[in-house]
């Protein structure tokens, strides 16, 4: 494990001596948080709460989904199919590290730093500037937890795009059909409650949802009862260790294709 985490932290050290990107992303951050700001002003204005949320908890949402969002991207899927198309991958395999565990600490240190450049300075920013208060409860202490299963969830849709590589020459379509598809159906954008309660029922039960939808209501209606954070994030692990597992074994599968020309 030690030698994993020395990844993560050669990652983290990488990101912080390129600190130009994400200063640009907190800035573009900033300038969607004034939009959506006064989009969802203008969408209350007339109600104080909409489909059980009020204007706080949908703002607060919307912004840290944002947050979460950049949080999230670490463009494993295109770091993957550029090692595999290029033969790279081919050094790992006579290395004394599992491949797929290397990867996830090393986009686990590009998170931290993100984490640290723009996450913490966005709920700053929340707080201080559009002066929205983040409530505090059960859910607030397990937002982190959930948060660090949001982001297993996450590597191993990214992982598996790029593991298609083995078959593809480009993943560029399919990664971008997986952005859209996990923006559209997580809650990443809206929140759930906002679609029809039929379409609602169907997202709960697919794992784009634990991406987004349940970390953030996590930390916007932290004063639920308990018991259903607690099956929030058991669906949460449920889902990260079958997805990893998966991911895992089509690997085993699709590395077996892999041809390199040497020269």
């Amino acid at each position: 494990m030690r030698k994993y985490l020395a990844f993560t932290r050669g990652s983290f050290m990488v990101g912080l001596v390129y600190r130009f990107g994400p200063l640009l992303s907190l800035i573009g951050n900033f300038i969607y948080l004034g939009v959506a700001y006064y989009l969802w002003h203008s969408i209350y204005k007339n109600s104080d709460t909409l489909r059980s949320m009020t204007f706080n908890e949908t703002f607060l949402y919307v912004a840290i989904g944002s947050a979460v969002f950049i949080l999230l991207k670490t463009y494993v899927d295109w770091e993957v199919s550029y090692e595999i198309r290029e033969g790279i991958i081919s050094t790992y395999m006579t290395k004394p590290l599992d491949y797929q565990t290397y990867i996830l600490f090393t986009s686990l240190g590009q998170t931290l730093m993100s984490l640290m450049v723009i996450t913490i300075p966005t709920l700053l920013i929340i707080t201080l500037v559009f002066k929205v208060a983040i409530p505090l409860g059960v859910g607030t202490l397990l937002f982190p937890l959930s948060l660090l299963l949001a982001f297993v969830i996450s590597f191993c849709f990214d992982y598996f795009i790029g593991i298609l590589a083995f078959y593809t020459e480009s993943v560029w379509g399919l990664s971008t059909t997986k952005e859209i598809i996990i923006l559209a159906l997580s809650g990443a954008l809206i929140p759930l409650q906002f679609f029809p309660a039929k379409l609602q029922s169907i997202l709960l039960l697919l794992p784009f949802q634990t991406i987004y939808h349940t970390p953030l209501m996590m930390l916007t209606k932290p004063d639920q009862d308990p018991q259903i954070f607690v099956s929030m994030l058991i669906v949460q692990v449920v889902w990260a260790v079958v997805l990893y597992a998966l991911t895992r074994l089509f690997f085993e599968q699709a590395v077996k294709v892999l041809r390199i020309a040497g020269g």
